[in-house]
């Protein structure tokens, strides 16, 4: 199965600056945790009662607002913990690969496309 979902741009999606929560547990900025659930209730909604097999390929095409240096392995731990939440694969199964990077000043966001073998 191949799933496509086209994600807004979401400003500082990063782990970075996460803080200690309640028990310990570190937790997200409110507008990650937002963008993370988007995102998984998007791709549970996609799938339904499929099961993918593993391992799955992810696939992030960029589309940034502007040509400032950014760090991509922020942006796929958080897509990675969201897909795998919303597909019910542990993220150790999924091999993360950049498609295209570009620049999109009037529509920047995401193109992640999930696959497996099935």
């Amino acid at each position: 199965m191949k799933i496509v979902v086209e994600m807004p741009w979401e400003k500082n999606l990063s782990v970075n600056a996460s803080h200690f929560g309640p028990g310990g547990h570190y937790r997200r900025k409110p507008n990650v945790q937002a963008w993370m659930r988007a995102l998984s209730w998007e791709l549970r909604a996609m799938t339904r009662s499929y099961v993918f097999n593993v391992p799955v390929q992810l696939t992030v095409d960029f589309r940034f607002p502007d040509a400032r240096q950014r760090d991509d392995h922020n942006y796929y731990k958080v897509i990675c913990d969201a897909v795998s939440g919303g597909i019910f694969v542990n993220d150790k199964d999924i091999r993360i690969s950049t498609g295209t990077v570009e620049i999109d000043r009037d529509n920047p966001g995401f193109t992640i496309t999930v696959e497996d073998e099935g």
